[in-house]
């Protein structure tokens, strides 16, 4: 392996990657950038690279996607185009100004999950090698947390973890990776930690010490809204079309060819039935997608509308305090 290791934490939105992020960073790993900051539905931090998640952004718009669109290309992370192009510049302007020179650093953004094949050649260039880090959840967790936040149906959460899942899957497979439940890292982080840290080369301290207390008092948080059970996935009324079936293979031994085989086999049926998908669901999604950038676009007037004003308060402010000086002068 090269001297430095680059450490992606992949996973669906709402799985604990932020906590799996904090915890590493805690022991020692580097988060390069700078971070996304707190909001009520991560009290804790997000710890995601604002500038990394602007990278994938763009290249998803670019490719008429966003990030809740269960219709992104299987291998987007490989379609070439002037908009892939360009995030391969951008990764590696971040990597050079932001990664290096750390012998560790991780990179949390649950976009990576499809986009990561763009950072293997920059991070291969300046002397990295990556490896992946996997956060599971139960998908119904995931979906509840999704539809408690953005108000998102549960199926559409469901299809999004499916989704999310099986290209982290695929594009680690390469690589040297761990995987992790949320759960286990929330019961017992010292256990579920364990084939992380061997990963990245990082100690575990004792859970007794400062630091494992701090840790210990960083995962108890709260931040997990919701528990549900894993059986509920087989009753579930909402449920969708092979999760059941990569939630139970994300739990074997991923390495095994034959359990990767079965992932292959539902990400074929998932590309059959994508060609299939009735003209009225295309137009929903393109209808959303639409949405979402007009709602991009109007934030982003807004947010030059409101700079412009604190500019002119803050002429304003200062002409004030200029007269309040030479008033003061002329007595």
């Amino acid at each position: 392996m090269a001297d430095h290791i680059f450490g992606a934490i992949l996973g669906m939105h709402r799985s604990g990657t932020s906590a799996l992020t904090r915890a590493l960073n805690l022991l020692g790993a580097t988060l390069p950038g700078a971070m996304m900051n707190n909001t009520h539905h991560n009290s804790s931090g997000h710890w995601e690279p604002l500038e990394v998640v602007a990278i994938h952004d763009r290249l998803l718009t670019a490719h008429n996607f966003m990030w809740d669109d269960p219709f992104i290309p299987q291998r987007i992370g490989n379609m070439s185009s002037p908009a892939t192009s360009s995030a391969i510049a951008e990764i590696t302007k971040f990597v050079d100004q932001h990664v290096l020179p750390n012998p560790l650093a991780l990179v949390k953004d649950p976009r990576i999950c499809h986009t990561l094949p763009l950072w293997e050649a920059p991070l291969a260039q300046a002397g990295y090698t990556m490896v992946g880090i996997m956060m599971l959840r139960n998908p119904l967790e995931v979906a509840a947390s999704l539809l408690a936040r953005d108000q998102m149906p549960i199926q559409v959460g469901l299809q999004l973890w499916l989704r999310y899942t099986l290209a982290a899957e695929f594009n680690t497979r390469h690589l040297h990776r761990a995987q992790l439940r949320y759960s286990d890292l929330l019961d017992d982080w010292a256990t579920a930690l364990a084939p992380v840290t061997n990963l990245l080369h990082l100690t575990l301290p004792n859970i007794t010490s400062a630091l494992g207390q701090q840790l210990t008092a960083f995962l108890a948080k709260g931040e997990r809204h919701h528990a549900i059970a894993d059986a509920a996935i087989v009753s579930h009324p909402d449920m969708v079309n092979h999760v059941e079936t990569v939630y139970a293979l994300s739990q074997m031994d991923i390495a095994d060819p034959a359990v990767q085989h079965q992932f292959d086999d539902v990400r074929e049926q998932l590309t059959q039935s994508d060609a299939a998908t009735p003209k009225e669901t295309t137009i929903y999604w393109e209808y959303r997608r639409r949405q979402h950038l007009r709602e991009i676009a109007q934030l982003k007037a807004d947010i030059a509308w409101r700079s412009g004003v604190m500019d002119e308060q803050t002429n304003e402010l200062a002409w004030r305090k200029l007269v309040m000086q030479q008033h003061k002068l002329e007595k």
